[in-house]
């Protein structure tokens, strides 16, 4: 759930505008720097695993270079990137592939598997007022 606080319908109204920008709803991008070019990118995973990295290829397709944080069954992770199309999904436990379950846009990788689709549009993605 939510908690309320200063600025807190501001904020939602920001992210539900850019999760229909990124068409991604377990994804939310927020400025990282409002003269940087670069957006925090928020990714969220839910399960019962050891371990969730996130697989990209902005990261190499690393395995292990940006693992998410658990809280409880809820995995997640903040990367800043600048905007541009990346290609993405999560590595289970070191050895299963799994797409963003939430993710809209998803594609075939030449594998047998799914990747999901991040767009990162400078023109959706807004400064916050200050709260």
């Amino acid at each position: 759930m939510f908690r309320r606080s200063p600025g807190f319908v501001m904020r939602l109204l920001f992210s539900g505008m850019a999760v229909l920008a990124t068409g991604l709803t377990a994804c939310v991008t927020v400025p990282k720097d409002p003269q940087a070019e670069e957006v925090l990118v928020s990714l969220l995973f839910v399960g019962h695993h050891d371990s969730v990295c996130l697989s990209a290829d902005f990261n190499g397709w690393s395995s292990e270079s940006h693992c998410l944080r658990r809280n409880g069954d809820d995995w997640s992770i903040q990367v800043a990137l600048p905007p541009g199309t990346y290609r993405y999904g999560f590595v289970i436990d070191r050895k299963d592939w799994a797409f963003d379950p939430e993710a809209l846009i998803q594609e075939e990788d030449g594998f047998g598997k799914r990747n999901s689709v991040l767009f990162i549009d400078p023109g959706v993605t807004k400064r916050l007022s200050a709260p």
